[in-house]
């Protein structure tokens, strides 16, 4: 009776949301789609306590009908995704990954990690392309919110289990995905375009303590690392355009923060000592610890395993799911050399060019490049081909950013498909 009563809401409730957008012609902003998507794992805690089965059916079905009512709209979305060639990479990658069965172990658990790695990555990422050709609007002020309730779920209901003392994560989840999802909203609160202050600072701490608070040491270090290499991308062109001349003005001012930074750090140099120290954090200050460091040295070890795993099979690899459990007793934890041991130089190759091609489509937009790179490099510390799921979600939203030829006349223009401010 409360699984009926609860279907009926939602069919009256899908109802309600098609006349709204049918009839009075709304405009979903495409920010909702991608936040629900990303920090959907909030929303799933919720979901747990009440109702039983499977959360995927809600982050697959919840979108679903803003996506088709967009679809059917716009008939031109069907025609520009068989014309977006990210679209055909990806999917010639899958197919692969789908081929490289006829050759793997009879006990491989390689299609449960495609199908998780299309369901959380490729359908969320999909969903969005399509929401954005439609409607052309992406707010980050939406995606931060998102991010914020993530946040905040994560740092009130969060628990310290006997599984991982002192490290705070939500039932059911993993300390390092915690970090990786908070970590998103604060590269989100950073990068992203016209998000009011208040809500960009709130996020952005929010996020940095839930993140803390779980002393995942992968996570933050892919996030310092994207954040560095991004901002050093653009202050080059800046300086290459000669945009760097109007900062000459703010050079006293930053000397100064970072005058007052030092001197701050060494009145409080015991304190933070003291709270590094106590922590797992304290082995990337240390290199001595951090070759003495357990967790760092098993993965060192099942990396060259996959390594080795390569070089023995270095051209097709031994099939999606052959260096990964049941097949082994453990994955490699980098998204790159279970893709190399397992799919081979082919599908390493295939990979990597259907990735490069996400990236340069966002070349000017700061925020996915970040989010681009930040999700990558968490998945060559931890993790497996299928629960790295979210730099495959951004390299499908980023292909809606692919830039269109249109002929007029007898030569070609290159034009943007979106302005630039949207986003």
């Amino acid at each position: 009776m409360e699984l009926g009563l609860i279907l009926l809401l939602v069919i009256a409730i899908l109802f309600f949301g098609a006349q709204c957008i049918l009839q009075l012609g709304l405009k979903i902003d495409a920010g909702y789609v991608l936040g629900f998507s990303i920090f959907f794992d909030a929303i799933g805690y919720f979901y747990r306590q009440y109702v039983p089965g499977n959360t995927l059916i809600v982050l697959v079905g919840a979108p679903l009908l803003v996506v088709l009512i967009a679809w059917f709209q716009k008939p031109a979305i069907a025609r520009g995704l068989l014309e977006n060639r990210g679209i055909w990479l990806w999917a010639l990658f899958f197919g692969y990954c789908v081929v490289s069965y006829a050759w793997a172990s009879l006990d491989s658990n390689g299609l449960s990690k495609e199908l998780l790695l299309i369901t959380r990555g490729v359908i969320p990422g999909l969903y969005t392309y399509i929401v954005y050709k439609k409607y052309g609007k992406l707010s980050w002020t939406v995606v931060a919110l998102f991010g914020l309730a993530y946040s905040a779920v994560h740092l009130i209901f969060g628990e310290y289990t006997s599984e991982y003392p002192g490290r705070l994560t939500l039932p059911g989840d993993n300390p390092i995905f915690n970090a990786r999802i908070s970590l998103i909203a604060a590269t989100a609160a950073l990068w992203g375009r016209n998000i009011p202050w208040p809500v960009r600072l709130l996020t952005l701490g929010t996020a940095l303590a839930s993140a803390f608070a779980t002393q995942s040491r992968g996570p933050v270090a892919a996030f310092v690392a994207a954040n560095v290499l991004i901002f050093g991308y653009f202050m080059y062109k800046k300086y290459k355009s000669g945009g760097l001349r109007r900062l000459k003005r703010y050079a006293g001012a930053a000397a100064g923060l970072i005058l007052l930074g030092g001197i701050a750090a060494g009145i409080y140099a015991d304190d933070l000592e003291q709270l590094v120290g106590g922590s797992r954090f304290t082995v990337l200050f240390s290199g001595s610890q951090l070759q003495g460091d357990d967790n760092f040295l098993g993965r060192v070890d099942l990396q060259l395993r996959a390594f080795e795993d390569f070089q023995e099979r270095p051209f097709f690899g031994s099939g999606l799911g052959g260096s990964t459990p049941p097949v082994e007793k453990e994955f490699p934890h980098n998204v790159i050399l279970e893709i190399a041991s397992e799919l081979g130089i082919a599908g390493l190759l295939l990979w990597a060019v259907a990735y490069l091609y996400s990236l340069g489509a966002v070349r000017a937009y700061p925020v996915l490049m970040v989010l681009l790179i930040q999700s990558l490099g968490c998945a060559l510390l931890s993790g497996d081909f299928g629960f790295n799921y979210e730099y495959m979600l951004f390299a499908f939203v980023s292909l809606a950013f692919v830039k269109k030829r249109e002929r007029e006349g007898a030569g070609w223009i290159e034009e943007g498909s979106f302005s630039y401010h949207r986003t």
